[in-house]
C-alpha cells in the first residue's frame, strides 16, 4: 500500500498521457529513488569532515586576489606562466597515466594558488605539475618552479651546486593535500646523490620523518625525496629532437633556448616513433653527485700530494665523462618503450602562408614514450604539444632488495657418533671344542 500510494503520487503530480501503460515504469522508478530503510545515518563526525572538505575546495577554487590597500576589488594577483595542465592532462589519458578530471582540476587550482602566494617572492618564472610520488601512508604532490635568477654556495658546501644551475636548476615544493601550502624542498648536495644511489627506500609521506637504511643516508625524508626527484628529472626528461638548441653550437656549455631561426617545425607522426627523434632536456647526473666536473687545477712539481690529486681527478673524468644536456636516447644506457596510439592518419591543413594558404600534413595520432628504468615515467606528444610526467614509487627497476640480507645462521657443529665393536664380534673369533681337540 506504501508503494502503491508514491506511485499514485507521481501519477498525480507528472501526468502522464498514458498513466495506465505506463504503471510498470512509473512504479520501478519509484522504487530505485526509494531510499532503503536501513540506510547508514551519517555521524556527527562525518557531517564535520565533509564541511570541512566542502570549505577547502572553496578555497581551492577561488581565485588569489590582491588584499593590499588601494587595489581594486576583486583584482587577480598576476602570477607567473603555469601550463593549462587541463589540457595537458587529456594528452597524457592516452598514455594511461593521469588523475582524472576532478583532480586535475583541482591540481591548475592549487598551482595558481601556490604561484600567486610565495611565487612573486621565490622568483618564479614558470611553474607546472611535475608528477606524483606515492608513499606508504601519504603520497607527495610535486610541483616543479623555474626561478628567474640563481643564488649564491653555501661556504660551508664548497662542492654544491648553486640555485639555478646543475642539479639545483630547479626548485621543487611538494604537498599530501591539493588544498593546503606547499613545501619547498632543499637543494642537494652532491653527497646525498652518491648516497641515495646505494640504497632502496620508499617515502612514508612525512617530510620530517628519519630515513633508517643501510648504508647510512644523511638526510631525512625531505632530502631523500629531493634526491630522487632529481635522478628522476635528469633521466626522464625529454624533449623534441630540434625544440630546443644551444645558443652557440660549437661550445657545449652554452645555454640552452628553444628554437626561433629557424623556428621548429612538428615532426611527422611516423618518425616520433624513433629513439632518433627525441633527446633529453636535462642535465645528466654524474656519479660523484653533480652534472660538473671540478676544475682540475694545473700541477705543481714541488708537491707530490697535489700531483696525486690532479691524476685522480683526471682519472675520474676520464672514467664518468660529463654528458651534453641535448643528447639522444641511443647511448643513455636507459630503457625506452615507445609506443603511437589514437588516429594516425595523416590529413592536409590549411594553414595562411606569405603566398597564400599552404597545406601541410597534420596528424592527430599520440606519440607515449615510456621509461623501462623509472617506471612511471612518460612523456606525451601530439604534434608539436608534448609534455613530462612521472606517477610512481620513486624507485628504479633491477635495483636489489630494500637491505643488504643478513648471512645465514652458522650451524652447529655435528654431534661425534659413539665408538662401536667389530660387525664380527668376540665370538666368531674364539675357536671351536672340535679345533682344540
Amino acid at each position: 500500500m506504501e508503494h502503491l500510494g508514491r506511485v499514485i503520487d507521481r501519477v498525480v503530480t507528472e501526468k502522464p498521457i498514458d498513466a495506465y501503460g505506463f504503471v510498470e515504469v512509473l512504479s520501478r522508478l519509484v522504487k530505485e529513488s526509494a531510499a532503503p530503510k536501513d540506510a547508514p545515518v551519517a555521524t556527527q563526525e562525518e557531517i564535520t569532515s565533509r564541511a570541512d572538505y566542502s570549505n577547502k575546495v572553496m578555497v581551492l577554487n577561488k581565485v588569489p586576489t590582491d588584499g593590499e590597500p588601494g587595489a581594486e576589488d576583486g583584482a587577480a594577483i598576476p602570477v607567473c606562466a603555469i601550463p593549462d595542465f587541463m589540457e595537458e592532462a587529456e594528452l597524457i589519458s592516452w598514455a594511461g597515466v593521469g588523475f582524472g578530471d576532478v583532480e586535475s582540476y583541482k591540481i591548475t587550482c592549487s598551482l595558481r594558488n601556490m604561484a600567486a602566494k610565495v611565487g612573486n617572492d621565490a622568483g618564479f618564472s614558470k611553474v607546472r605539475i611535475w608528477g606524483k610520488i606515492q608513499g606508504s601512508e601519504k603520497d607527495y604532490y610535486v610541483a616543479e618552479a623555474q626561478l628567474e635568477g640563481g643564488g649564491d654556495v653555501p661556504e660551508d658546501e664548497p662542492d654544491m651546486e648553486a640555485p639555478g644551475s646543475g642539479v639545483n636548476s630547479y626548485a621543487y615544493y611538494v604537498t599530501n593535500d591539493l588544498s593546503e601550502d606547499w613545501t619547498k624542498l632543499p637543494d642537494l648536495k652532491p653527497r646525498e646523490i652518491v648516497a641515495v644511489r646505494q640504497i632502496k627506500k620508499l617515502v612514508t609521506g612525512n617530510l620530517n620523518a628519519k630515513v633508517t637504511t643501510v648504508p647510512y643516508f644523511p638526510g631525512g625524508e625531505a632530502v631523500l625525496l629531493r634526491a630522487q626527484i632529481a635522478r628522476i628529472s635528469a633521466d626522464t626528461t625529454l624533449c623534441l629532437n630540434g625544440f630546443l638548441v644551444q645558443e652557440d653550437p660549437e661550445d657545449e656549455n652554452s645555454a640552452i633556448k628553444e628554437a626561433d631561426d629557424p623556428p621548429f617545425v612538428p615532426l611527422p607522426m611516423a618518425d616520433l616513433a624513433k629513439s632518433e627523434s627525441w633527446t633529453h632536456c636535462a642535465p645528466h647526473v654524474l656519479k660523484n653527485g653533480r652534472t660538473t666536473h671540478a676544475e682540475v687545477p694545473e700541477e705543481e712539481e714541488d708537491n707530490p700530494e697535489q700531483i696525486r690529486m690532479v691524476k685522480r681527478m683526471k682519472a675520474e673524468q676520464e672514467a664518468d665523462p660529463k654528458r651534453k644536456v641535448l643528447r639522444g636516447l641511443q647511448s643513455d644506457g636507459l630503457q625506452w618503450n615507445i609506443k603511437q596510439v589514437g588516429d594516425d592518419g595523416v590529413y592536409k591543413n590549411a594553414l595562411p602562408g606569405p603566398e597564400g594558404t599552404v597545406l601541410k600534413p597534420k596528424s592527430y595520432g599520440v606519440t607515449v614514450v615510456r621509461s623501462l628504468t623509472w617506471p612511471g615515467a612518460v612523456c606525451v606528444a601530439r604534434g608539436a604539444q608534448f609534455t613530462n610526467l612521472y606517477v610512481g614509487y620513486g624507485l628504479p627497476s633491477g635495483t636489489p632488495d630494500f637491505f643488504l640480507r643478513a648471512p645465514l645462521d652458522v650451524q652447529n657443529e655435528p654431534e661425534d657418533r659413539e665408538e662401536a665393536d667389530e660387525p664380527c664380534g668376540e665370538a666368531a673369533v674364539e675357536p671351536t671344542p672340535d679345533e682344540d681337540a
